[in-house]
């Protein structure tokens, strides 16, 4: 880990992740991110990363550490939207920063990258008011997250809509 303390970030990982999200992270060991990412997709129980491939990645966006925090922070959320976070309002700083410790680990130079479609067009949008618009890595019927990518590891933080 980079910057924060494993009963910290699990503290963390605990207050924002549920039955309907993925969190995980690994080693990179590949040349090119992407590859890496993968790896971590599947091992996703329940197979929802299982037909991803390499050239899925297009559809993934840069998008700044702050964006990276906001989704992060979101994907709790009914639909990935505060409006869909119980007492959002009273808990926002709570929620944000349980989510700037998870993104901590991958350090300072880390890079960010989402399928929420607002990152396309600009990566420093205010992602807790984006557009509920994603590019679909999964068969749910939405899916949203972030991929963390350090000199060292890369992490996935993913939410599913169900139903």
């Amino acid at each position: 880990m980079t910057h924060t303390d494993d009963a910290r970030w699990n503290r963390s990982l605990r207050a924002l992740f549920g039955e309907e999200m993925f969190a995980a992270v690994g080693a990179r060991l590949r040349g090119d991110w992407r590859l890496d990412a993968l790896d971590v997709m599947r091992q996703a129980t329940g197979g929802p990363f299982g037909a991803v491939t390499p050239d899925d990645f297009t559809g993934v966006f840069p998008v700044s550490r702050s964006g990276a925090e906001q989704i992060v922070t979101t994907l709790q959320g009914e639909w990935f939207t505060t409006d869909g976070i119980p007492d959002f309002s009273e808990r926002e700083a709570e929620l944000t920063a349980h989510a700037r410790t998870v993104l901590e680990r991958f350090g300072k130079e880390a890079l960010f990258f989402t399928n929420a479609l607002t990152a396309r067009n600009d990566p420093h949008a205010d992602m807790l008011r984006r557009d509920g618009a994603y590019e679909g890595f999964t068969g749910h019927v939405m899916d949203c997250g972030v991929i963390a990518v350090s000199a060292t590891e890369v992490g996935v933080f993913w939410g599913f809509t169900i139903g």
